[in-house]
């Protein structure tokens, strides 16, 4: 056994974890850009610069977008997978941490609501108004969603690991990935599968790499050549889907089968480039400070409001006066635009109203708190 690799003690972050954590997000942006290029929006009049890249082409530009479109998968299995490897170190999770997540996500919606009411004169339709006042009940960021669902039962999550033998945890993982991992990529609605049980399933797996399997986790040349196969089958995938597309009248219409969470080959990649960046150790304070920003950086750029009126807009003005001819060229100059403009609020955010929000966090908490026990005693003495 190798249990003295599984120290709770010792979570150290070096600067290729937070790096990689930056990649993530910068990925996730390029998908969502492409998402935007790529999806109807039915809340604003233009619809003319939108394109379809479901069906089966020889379009080199379109193929390189249907890759893209898939990274935000890669992206947010990253973000869970160094997460996780961290969550499974600890014992109990930080309930004042999850309240001010939760107040953090309702303040930043409701700025950018307040901000682009007053940019567009009112134009914000009643939907989408009161989409932004409850954003987590919404699930406007569905991943910042459903990891304040999951965050809380990791300790438990924990118990029932440590509680397992070595075989039995096997089992487990094994069990839940071939269900919820393989099983649910090949068709999306067996056994019940939702991103919360995907997610509880990857927790398994990491387990187990992080008690049983780091003589594997820790060779840089071992998931490098991890990485690379996963890549090469997760690309190939894709081409072998569009030439099939081509010829096969069921497969026409299915280039983006494949760009779902559960991507098996995408998840072991992203595993394989966790595994590489946490055995890089270095440190650097410009890298930390940004990567501290990525949850901000992720729930501003994809805010509701900012994916509804605003990415559209930048492509329609695109589409409108200069056209689609260097259209890659234009999805890394708006990803570019995007990311930077994601970062600078972020961090104008973070010197400016962060610590009066956390304050004010606190103490709601411990008035909530105080509040529920009190009414949980009454519950108990009574019952």
């Amino acid at each position: 056994m190798q249990q003295q690799n599984f120290d709770r003690q010792t979570a150290v972050r070096y600067s290729g974890i937070e790096l990689l954590k930056i990649f993530a997000i910068f990925v996730i942006v390029i998908s969502h850009v492409v998402q935007t290029l790529t999806s109807e929006n039915l809340d604003i009049s233009y619809q003319g610069y939108v394109l379809d890249i479901t069906k089966a082409t020889t379009n080199f530009q379109y193929i390189v977008l249907l890759i893209f479109r898939h990274f935000g998968v890669w992206g947010n299995s990253l973000f869970f997978i160094c997460s996780a490897w961290f969550l499974l170190k600890a014992t109990a999770y930080k309930k004042k941490k999850w309240f001010f997540m939760l107040v953090e996500i309702w303040t930043v919606s409701i700025i950018i609501l307040i901000v682009t009411y007053a940019i567009l004169h009112g134009g914000i339709s009643a939907k989408i108004i009161i989409q932004s006042i409850f954003p987590t009940l919404f699930g406007n960021n569905w991943y910042v969603t459903c990891y304040l669902l999951f965050y809380p039962i990791s300790p438990i999550l924990n118990r029932v690991i440590d509680g397992m033998s070595k075989r039995q945890l096997l089992r487990s993982a094994s069990a839940l990935a071939l269900l919820y991992i393989f099983l649910d990529f090949i068709k999306g609605d067996w056994f019940f599968p939702s991103t919360l049980i995907l997610w509880v399933t990857i927790y398994f797996v990491m387990a187990y790499l992080q008690k049983y399997l780091m003589f594997f986790a820790d060779s840089i040349k071992n998931n490098v050549v991890f990485a690379l196969a996963n890549a090469v089958c997760f690309v190939g995938l894709i081409l072998l889907t569009e030439v099939g597309g081509l010829h096969i009248a069921f497969l026409s219409e299915k280039m983006m089968r494949w760009g779902n969470n559960c991507n098996p080959f995408i998840i072991f990649m992203s595993i394989a480039m966790f595994n590489i960046a946490r055995n890089v150790h270095f440190k650097n304070r410009f890298i930390n400070y940004i990567s501290s920003l990525s949850l901000l950086i992720y729930v501003i750029h994809e805010n509701l409001i900012i994916r509804t009126y605003f990415r559209p807009a930048m492509w329609n003005y695109v589409y409108t006066n200069y056209g689609y001819n260097n259209l890659i060229g234009w999805v890394f100059i708006l990803v570019v635009i995007t990311f930077l403009f994601g970062i600078i609020a972020a961090a104008l955010y973070s010197v400016t109203i962060q610590k009066f929000v956390k304050k004010i966090s606190n103490r709601l908490y411990e008035s909530l708190k105080k509040k529920y026990l009190s009414m949980e005693n009454r519950i108990l003495e009574k019952y």
